[in-house]
């Protein structure tokens, strides 16, 4: 077609089209020059070439990505702006004498789906630039793919696919969204930013991707556009009607006035503002970066391919027309057709996001210095034994897997490695075209693939290229434009958009192969491959994140969208320090013991290294490993439990112990490679016993075993020596501390060596010598009696089995290899062996950990999911279920388990009056035997709720009558509602008082009005529609009161300060407690009063002053009544008011205050004068006189 047939077609259309507002129009003989950016991730190019496609000048500037956080990548708008102008600058600037009146037109290649939102009017940008690898959108793009809608959608297209065979109901039909499309990034945008939604509700905002802002910024603000390359990259354009997708943006809840208006690849996209370049430079074509890769590399026919080794791994193969993908991802758009601009060519695309970031992390850490050096690389393929899997961002866009290296012996030299990371690359590249090719030949015919070219900056390592020719048995090309691919084909398609060319064809004759690669050696490249492969599910089940999260976002509906990420790429969760301090003495060569080298207090002493500033602890570690530490442990390995028993079983050893079994069992879970086990149990009984050393010299035993070690006391009673070794081992969050990494879930199964295990066994072992048969006194343990008919869980809400509980555990996503062992351990001592006590302290740690991690993810804290450093904030379940953190802002963990969830929680763990297994259990402070099976049950319930929650494609009927009867509890032993019940029993006994006078006839009795009125003082802050209830004092008010749930009681128990008005609700709630405890006394008093002296009376049996004092109390008795009434009011009427009475000025929370002391001070002293000892009723009616008056004045100040 000749140059006139082809615009002048263009022309026509463009001219009836309303995406093309005026037609192009050839440039002068003069401008005969074409500037052409390229926008990457990591830099931006702009080049400047002549009408012949040489390169003029060209500028490059290096562009810096922020990680704000775990999985984040981000460009700071003004930044790149601000990087994008200097390069354009530059090139015009190196360009001379050539000036801007010498450029044609401009073209743009850019990185897609990367987004941003900014103010339609003013300009201001309201983010980041999120790019295209940042996958903190994962959760909502894999929550989306497994909810109802798209799922009904993927079912109903493969039920009418063979009715009507159609390439758009095949693609539905495969539909599956990825974390880099934009809607994903737009959608978690809003929910990080909720005023955004709001601001695009309201029209305020322009979204685009960020061709679509360079365009709006390079115009002057006039065009909000892209191109349908971009456009069809991100998961909201229809391939099939070449616009916007109406169905996926309802669907996803996206508004299509934010997107912009869809361009051909070229053409008129409008003129920079003559302001930034000093002329209005026409931008005539705009091209995703791959596309232009492609287009840069002549690959513009049917079955021609790509791959394009740049920050990531990319491979495209031309299709031509529209095509059903099998792989879920919609047809893309390589670019617009030459002959048609309303027509596009497509193709098929794969990508991996790790490649030049692996090589640039293989040259920082010494395997090469530049290119050169690996190009003298041998060629020649041979057996490899050690692998790479390079997942920095993620093997195959699994955002959660991690890097490493398989196979290194004692042979592997360090070309070894940098060969296995090579491979890799191509292992990747290779395995991404596999994939491709598979559907090209299903869909367009295997004879119709033509060939295979290279392009990026990584494809000039000629091993990497050849090994991919080894893998694919095709000869591939690597052209000489392979590092500029991307900037020629977008200048191409602007001077084709301008008209300053119009053949294709001279194009192609400029593009010529540099290289050929043939394959050689296949089998044993492709054996390799599949040895490669092969290390993959060896990553998973190491790092195990990816499953967690798959299972986690299968379910879409529960209450909240859950964000759970794992912001690690190790397999472990201790933070760096801490598990330096705890693995890192494992290398450490160890010399030879002679079997006369006797251990003692003193020599591992020696070991320590202690200075002016305390103790040092990782040098200490680094010395005992060196030999006291594999001293130890090869002593008792060697021992039987027979052996260990008859040496250690006598009062020399173990006198001072009165639970010396626990000793000896600890030895046997040893012995049995129950090393968890045996350290938490070791933790406790080291931690009840060494607190009763102390109660030697003082009467209160500190609350923590940290305290307990670092006590003067204890160092007077065990001497320096051997209680420095014991603050090496539990002391502070600086030293080993054994039992905290173990007891708050941060140790995995055998993760660490049982050495220090060995050790404080050997460190309790010495301690009878030392106190030479000293008497010790005892603590008594806890009861938990109290717990055993309580219903925590009804018996049929009881896990019924075992084989239940370990499919559960197994199959579960939300809990890590590395700690279903303990839990599978945890089930067969509470089913098999009905060792609850020992069930719990294996599960509890493990509970803890996976609330740990729902925490962080709730509270976007991603920095607290791993053991704190002795610097930093030690996440323990009581910061986990705390109502605020520490700057003050709320737990969202407590609104996303729910009311019925935390108030079970709370009964079981939190609570002071509740069981307090946690804390009990792991101080040592209750029996671990004499646990009630209804509390371990309680517990148990509460994994697997949240096991079912989250992993709730495999909800059965136990599991939703599980959650169901969870989600309604009625919380038991909180404060309020332990005040509650007190209320409610007082009330009950005192309506049953009421009937005590009606059976004594002879004497009238008067019944005053009770003279205190606080109906003003509610209705300064109560709303109007409750008044009612506070202008009456009566039972049926005060049972209305307490019967109304209005208060939420999740965040009312927590240790932070809620208010900085100085309000305490707690001291409230004490005193509100104390007042029942007192009048149920006052209640048995007059109870006791009446039946024992009331049948006397009417038989007239009493002595003259009994009878008087029981006529006193006849008269008293309507007093008393209206009192505790009047009592029973306020109380029911402030904890109804608590909400409301923290939001009031704190006058009115001191007055209350003050009134409850005065009726306390009564009610106290009315239980001692109504004793039957005393009977005093006169001095209870002037008490009550007194009280009366003193609570008038405090409400008269107001």
């Amino acid at each position: 077609m000749s140059i006139k047939s082809k615009l002048g077609n263009l022309i026509r259309l463009t001219s009836n089209t309303e995406d093309h507002e005026q037609a192009c129009t050839l440039p002068s003989t003069k401008v005969a020059y074409i500037l052409s950016v390229d926008i990457g991730t990591s830099s931006i190019r702009a080049y400047l070439f002549s009408k012949a496609f040489e390169i003029i000048c060209s500028s490059q500037r290096q562009q810096t990505i922020h990680c704000p956080e775990a999985h984040a990548f981000e460009l700071d708008p003004a930044e790149f702006w601000s990087t994008l102008l200097f390069v354009i600058h530059n090139t015009i600037e190196s360009a001379r004498p050539l000036t801007v009146d010498d450029i044609a037109c401009l073209g743009i290649s850019t990185l897609r789906n990367s987004v941003i939102l900014w103010d339609r009017k003013t300009g201001e940008t309201y983010s980041n630039i999120i790019l295209w690898n940042d996958t903190r959108s994962t959760l909502q793009t894999m929550a989306t793919n497994s909810s109802f809608t798209w799922k009904t959608i993927r079912h109903v297209s493969k039920l009418i696919y063979p009715f009507i065979q159609t390439a758009r109901l095949s693609t539905l039909s495969n539909l599956e969204f990825r974390t880099q499309m934009i809607a994903f990034k737009l959608l978690w945008l809003f929910e990080r930013k909720p005023h955004l939604a709001k601001y695009a509700r309201q029209n305020r905002l322009l979204f685009g991707c960020i061709e679509t802002w360079i365009i709006w910024k390079l115009t002057g603000g006039q065009e909000h556009l892209t191109d349908v390359s971009c456009a069809s990259s991100t998961g909201l354009y229809d391939p099939f009607q070449s616009e916007w997708s109406a169905l996926l943006c309802k669907n996803l809840g996206i508004q299509m006035k934010l997107l912009p208006t869809i361009k051909p690849t070229y053409g008129q996209f409008g003129k920079c503002d003559p302001a930034i370049f000093g002329r209005a430079i026409p931008i005539t074509a705009v091209i995703g970066d791959v596309q232009a890769s492609m287009f840069g590399q002549c690959v513009c026919h049917l079955g021609e391919s790509i791959i394009t080794l740049g920050t990531g791994a990319f491979v495209n193969i031309l299709t031509g027309r529209v095509s059903a993908c099998t792989d879920g991802i919609y047809p893309l758009v390589a670019y617009s057709d030459l002959s048609n601009p309303l027509e596009n060519v497509h193709f098929l695309h794969a990508y991996h996001s790790s490649c030049a970031n692996i090589l640039n992390w293989a040259r920082q850490a010494g395997f090469f210095n530049d290119f050169s050096e690996i190009n003298q690389l041998s060629t020649d393929t041979k057996i490899a034994h050690v692998f790479f899997l390079p997942a920095f961002d993620g093997h195959i866009n699994d955002p959660y897997c991690g890097s490493g290296f398989i196979g290194i012996d004692g042979q592997t030299t360090r070309d070894d490695l940098l060969r296995s990371i090579l491979e890799s690359i191509a292992f990747i590249a290779y395995e991404l075209f596999v994939f491709l090719k598979h559907d090209f030949d299903k869909y367009q015919g295997e004879e119709n693939f033509r060939f295979l070219r290279l392009a990026g900056g990584v494809s000039k390592c000629d091993f990497i290229c050849q090994t991919i020719a080894n893998l694919t048995k095709l000869s591939i090309q690597r052209c000489y434009a392979f590092d500029y691919a991307s900037g020629i084909g977008a200048a191409f398609l602007a001077a084709y958009g301008c008209g300053l060319i119009d053949d294709y064809e001279q194009f192609e004759k400029i593009i010529t192969v540099e290289k050929t690669f043939q394959p050689v050696q296949c089998d044993i490249a492709e054996q390799n491959f599949k040895q490669w492969k092969s290390i993959i599910p060896r990553f998973d089940d190491l790092l195990s994140v990816r499953n967690s999260l798959k299972g986690l976002l299968a379910l879409p509906s529960c209450d909240s969208n859950l964000e759970l990420k794992r912001y690690m790429t190790s397999c472990t969760y201790l933070s760096p320090g801490v598990r330096e301090l705890l693995l890192s003495a494992s290398a450490v060569a160890t010399s030879e013991k002679s079997e006369n080298d006797q251990l003692s207090i003193d020599k591992i002493r020696q070991c320590l290294s202690v200075g002016d500033t305390g103790i040092d602890y990782l040098e200490s570690v680094r010395r005992l490993d060196v030999k006291i530490l594999p001293q130890i442990e090869q002593m008792f390995n060697r021992m039987t439990i027979e052996e260990f028993r008859s040496t250690y079983d006598n009062d020399h050893y173990c006198g001072w112990l009165k639970n010396r079994k626990d000793l000896f069992r600890i030895f046997n879970f040893l012995k049995s490679d129950e090393i968890h086990l045996a350290t938490l149990l070791l933790t406790c009984f080291t931690e009840r016993n060494l607190g009763n050393l102390l109660l030697l010299q003082i009467n209160t035993v500190p609350n923590l075993l940290r305290q307990i070690v670092e006590s003067p006391n204890l160092c007077s009673i065990l001497g320096s020596d051997l209680t420095l070794l014991f603050q090496l081992l539990i002391g502070s969050p600086k030293s080993i501390n054994l039992r905290n990494v173990y007891w708050h879930g941060f140790i995995q199964y055998n993760e660490i060596s049982p050495k220090f295990t060995y050790l404080l066994l050997y460190l309790m072992s010495c301690i009878g010598s030392i106190l030479n048969g000293k008497v010790i006194p005892e603590r008594q343990f806890i009861s938990l009696d109290r717990f055993i008919n309580h219903t925590f869980l009804p018996t049929d809400m009881c896990c019924p089995n075992a084989d239940r509980a370990i499919e559960l555990i197994q199959n579960s996503h939300l809990i890590d290899n590395g700690y279903k062992r303990l839990l599978m351990s945890s089930i067969d001592y509470f089913f098999n062996r009905n060792e609850y006590g020992l069930s719990m302290m294996i599960l509890l740690p493990v509970f803890e950990h996976v609330l740990r991690k729902l925490f962080v993810n709730a509270n976007n804290c991603p920095e607290r999911l791993l053991t704190a450093e002795a610097t930093t904030l030690y996440t323990t379940l009581d910061e986990i279920l705390i109502c605020c953190l520490p700057d003050g802002s709320p737990n969202r963990l407590c609104d996303e388990l729910g009311r019925g969830y935390m108030s079970l929680l709370g009964d079981l763990i939190t609570f002071p009056d509740g069981a307090c297994l946690r804390s009990k259990l792991s101080h040592g402070e209750i029996d671990y035997e004499s646990l009630p099976r209804s509390v371990a049950n309680a517990q148990l319930g509460l994994l697997f709720a949240l096991l079912y929650r989250y992993d709730k494609y495999k909800l059965d009927k136990y599991g939703q009558y599980l959650l169901d009867y969870i989600n309604d509890y009625k919380v038991y032993y909180h404060p309020i509602a332990i005040a509650r019940n007190q209320m409610r029993q007082c009330v009950a006994e005192f309506k049953q008082m009421l009937e005590c006078p009606k059976s004594i006839d002879e004497v009238e009795t008067e019944k005053p009005d009770f003279s205190i009125q606080l109906t003003n003082f509610w209705r300064a802050f109560m709303p109007p529609d409750n008044l009612s209830l506070f202008d009456n004092i009566s039972l049926a008010t005060i049972d209305a009161l307490l019967n109304e749930e209005n208060i939420n009681l999740i965040n009312r128990y927590c240790t932070c300060k809620l208010t900085t008005t100085g309000y305490n609700e707690s001291s409230l709630i004490i005193i509100i407690r104390q007042l029942c405890t007192h009048i149920h006394q006052v209640l048995i008093n007059i109870d006791t009063f009446i039946k024992t002296r009331g049948q006397a009376y009417h038989s007239k049996q009493l002595r003259s002053n009994q009878r008087s004092n029981f006529e006193r109390f006849i008269n008293v008795h309507d007093n008393i009544r209206q009192s505790l009434l009047f009592i029973f009011h306020l109380n029911a009427s402030i904890l109804f008011s608590l909400d409301n009475i923290r939001c009031i000025d704190l006058k009115y929370s001191s007055l209350l205050m003050k009134i409850l002391r005065i009726w306390l001070t009564f009610v106290e002293n009315t239980v001692t004068l109504s004793n039957i000892t005393r009977n005093r009723w006169d001095e209870i009616a002037n008490l009550c006189s007194t009280s009366i008056d003193k609570s008038t004045k405090i409400i008269l100040k107001l």
